[in-house]
């Protein structure tokens, strides 16, 4: 059902969901953001980034069209694929499904790199479904090219004690930025003149650590799948972006050699990013279906993350279980989410995402208030005459204060630990020093409580948690109160 609060929104507010869809014969999550009004729009991302990557473009096209753009599976906080993948089939599937799940008879599909494979392998395997597909980063490598550029390009980034793991995604983060491929640095191989900056460095190092080893199977299966024979097979209106920006240009401009069918159009950009998008939504229209839809009727929150509207955007909580009704709510300490603290969970508990933390919006300046008003939120959608509340280290603040504020709210405790102090600087460097400052930080909480440090995958989704939610963990720490820390009990 539309909140007033969706109503209201602008056609360019960007908002969260998450849809529970079948697929190979499980069901899982699929994380999307949604934005816009017009025909709808699927724009999927590259590899290993998620639709985050993907809201400067929303942004821009959000007059034009409504947009869905889905995390594919395994990456950002979408569900792995049940089964082991060798293709990129299941992911067309899965693409498919929130298709359904959302409603929609006809879409258009935009793509970048894996993104732009997985539409070419939808248009063929749903071609009354899809309006049209526009490829970014889409390229024509020949079979010794593919190996060559293959052979060293997927980092192992299997979580390790050690924390190696994240010396390797930063190295082919760090090199990416002036390399293609990034582990041949060579004359013939550099795409810019100097390195990127950290904080770019930082987001494709962090889309390996949050996918995980898992990422290199649909990574390398759009590899696999970047052939120019499989653009033939399409029928429906197909329009390729040349951008001459594009890391890819070399590779992108073979595609021009060929003879297409009237269905193909090559469409020519200049080689800054203004240019690159005024040439896409000059081509736009091409490829969308007749009819509209609203962002805020395709918000279906039907899996484990949920997401409630307040004054500073939404606020996303968490559910242990989808069979049965939560009755208590936990707030994890800042600088965590409720990932951090999902494995710890008894049945019947909805976990929130403090304001800037996890997939909750950040205010300017996160107040005890933003927090309160964020539990009440989630209690009326949980629609509970009585819930327990408990808050870890100093969010215990934040469970007595909304537990004083509404009769449905009763103040608990957990054993759960917190932070007592806030971590050393984590702002993203040029040598991913911020990364192993994280990771000893944390590992000193253990123990220091004279525990052993979480298995290496929890630890590094706790980190990247810790990462993303830096500057909001200040300030709520001073907010909240340092005398709360540790353990809470009540």
């Amino acid at each position: 059902m539309t909140s007033p609060t969706q109503e209201r929104l602008p056609a360019n507010t960007i908002r969260r969901a998450t849809a529970r869809v079948h697929v190979d014969g499980a069901e899982i999550d699929l994380h999307y953001r949604v934005a816009g009004h017009g025909p709808p729009l699927f724009l999927l991302h590259p590899s290993p980034l998620d639709s985050s990557f993907l809201e400067p473009l929303m942004l821009r096209l959000a007059p034009q069209a409504t947009l869905i753009a889905p995390d594919t599976p395994g990456f950002g906080d979408s569900d792995p694929l049940p089964i082991t993948v060798e293709d990129l089939s299941p992911c067309v599937r899965a693409m498919s499904a929130l298709r359904q799940a959302l409603g929609l008879d006809r879409v258009g599909v935009y793509g970048s790199a894996t993104g732009a494979q997985i539409a070419v392998k939808w248009a063929k395997a749903e071609p009354c479904a899809l309006g049209g597909v526009m490829l970014d980063n889409a390229a024509a490598f020949d079979d010794v090219e593919r190996e060559h550029i293959m052979h060293g390009y997927l980092p192992d980034v299997t979580p390790s004690a050690d924390g190696g793991h994240l010396a390797r995604a930063w190295r082919a983060a760090h090199d990416g930025t002036i390399f293609f491929p990034w582990q041949s640095p060579s004359a013939a191989n550099r795409i810019a003149p100097v390195l990127g900056a950290p904080d770019a460095m930082h987001v494709t190092a962090r889309g390996y650590l949050r996918a995980g080893p898992a990422y290199r199977a649909v990574y390398q299966a759009a590899f696999l799948h970047e052939r120019v024979e499989n653009l033939l097979p399409v029928t429906i209106p197909l329009v390729v972006l040349r951008w001459q920006g594009s890391i890819l240009a070399r590779w992108t401009e073979r595609l021009d050699r060929y003879a297409w069918g009237a269905n193909v159009t090559m469409a020519h950009c200049g080689p800054s990013l203004e240019e690159r998008w005024a040439c896409l939504e000059a081509h736009l229209g091409s490829i969308l279906p007749e009819g509209a839809r609203a962002a805020a009727d395709l918000c279906l929150d039907s899996g484990r993350m949920r997401h409630v509207d307040t004054a500073f955007g939404q606020a996303r909580y968490a559910l242990s279980d989808l069979a049965k009704a939560p009755t208590r709510v936990l707030l994890p300490p800042p600088g965590a989410s409720a990932a951090a603290v999902q494995p710890d969970l008894v049945e019947g508990t909805a976990v929130l995402d403090l304001p800037g933390h996890g997939g909750s919006s950040a205010p300017e300046t996160p107040t005890l208030s933003d927090c309160v008003e964020a539990v009440h939120r989630v209690a009326d959608a949980l629609d509970a005459s009585h819930l327990a509340i408990a808050g870890v280290g100093v969010a215990d603040r934040v469970a007595r204060a909304a537990a004083n504020a509404d009769p449905r709210l009763v103040h608990g405790a957990t054993d759960l630990p917190g932070y007592p102090d806030v971590p050393p600087d984590l702002a993203p460097e040029i040598s991913g020093t911020h990364l192993f400052r994280g990771w000893h930080w944390l590992r000193a909480q253990f123990l220091a409580r004279d525990e052993s440090p979480p298995e290496p995958g929890r630890l590094t989704r706790m980190l990247l948690d810790l990462i993303d939610a830096r500057a909001a963990h200040v300030i709520l720490h001073d907010a909240l109160g340092t005398d709360a820390g540790g353990a809470i009990r009540s």
